[in-house]
């Protein structure tokens, strides 16, 4: 299988859990790394980092010929008043996939939240927070509007269950595809610590999955988490996702479900504090992860 690979931000040490920070890896230098590692293309990252607007992200990406293959936009997706909040940057995210081209999608999410941070990563513990039938009813009605307000603008939309918010378990995934035509952005990572198996779900939501996310799980944090010995947020500067092959994922069957999946494959292994002396060790595992993909 041949995949079109893609980096992001997250595996950098660049997202919304320390894009507040002062020390993160410069754009120019996360760039030429990316480059000389054979990707192709980037997803854009926290608001900023690449660009404040099309042009400048353009700008940012050109010297180094990758492709913008899209972007995250967490939404409030069981709060109807902070939902209608959010579609200001879910509309400023669209406008930068459109004004650049970009081949990929927007990626939506749920947003994380204490109720859901509370229960990451524990099966039993997401169940009993879930939202109820009327609560998710409306919350995939807000996905759906979600979707259709990118497509209008020409820009493809897919949803991502993501840990800690309210479409982490499979059961919560399944309903999803039920109550909308919204298309999966799917990560094997997260997948597994929300109680899922990434092979079985990329052989069933085969027609469904759009946009792909490749991560390994350490199984050893991931007990931690479920024996509530770590949180899941310890879990993530503990090394929760892990280095490609050592870890629960099993890429072959993955990647044989899901034989001749055209779009885009972006290989992640969050980080939270990556500085620029990091850079070699993180390249080199890096190097690692694309090995094992092969």
């Amino acid at each position: 299988m041949t995949l079109r690979l893609a980096s992001a931000p997250c595996t950098w040490g660049v997202w919304e859990r320390t894009v507040d920070r002062d020390d993160l890896i410069p754009p120019a230098v996360m760039l030429r790394t990316v480059q000389e590692l054979g990707y192709r293309g980037i997803e854009l990252g926290p608001p900023g980092y690449l660009g404040a607007d099309a042009d400048e992200v353009l700008r940012t990406l050109e010297p180094y010929g990758l492709e913008l293959v899209g972007a995250f936009a967490p939404l409030r997706i069981a709060d109807d008043e902070g939902f209608r909040d959010d579609l200001a940057f879910l509309d400023q995210t669209i406008s930068i996939l459109a004004a650049t081209g970009a081949r990929g999608p927007v990626v939506l999410a749920g947003d994380e939240n204490d109720v859901r941070l509370a229960a990451a990563g524990r099966p039993d513990a997401t169940r009993a927070s879930a939202l109820g039938a009327d609560e998710f009813k409306r919350a995939a009605e807000r996905i759906q509007h979600a979707a259709e307000r990118a497509r209008a603008a020409g820009v493809e939309a897919a949803f991502h269950p993501h840990t800690a918010t309210y479409i982490e378990s499979p059961d919560e995934v399944a309903a999803l595809l039920e109550a909308t035509d919204v298309s999966i952005a799917f990560d094997t990572g997260h997948t597994v610590v929300g109680g899922g198996d990434p092979a079985a779900f990329a052989r069933e939501a085969r027609d469904r999955i759009s946009h792909l996310h490749l991560k390994d799980v350490d199984p050893n944090v991931l007990a931690r988490v479920r024996s509530q010995e770590l949180s899941v947020e310890q879990a993530w500067e503990t090394g929760l996702f892990c280095e490609f092959g050592a870890g629960a994922v099993d890429f072959p069957a993955v990647l044989a479900a899901l034989d001749g999946f055209g779009g885009w494959a972006v290989v992640e292994q969050d980080r939270v504090a990556v500085q620029v002396d990091d850079l070699p060790a993180v390249r080199a595992v890096e190097e690692r992860n694309l090995a094992a993909l092969v």
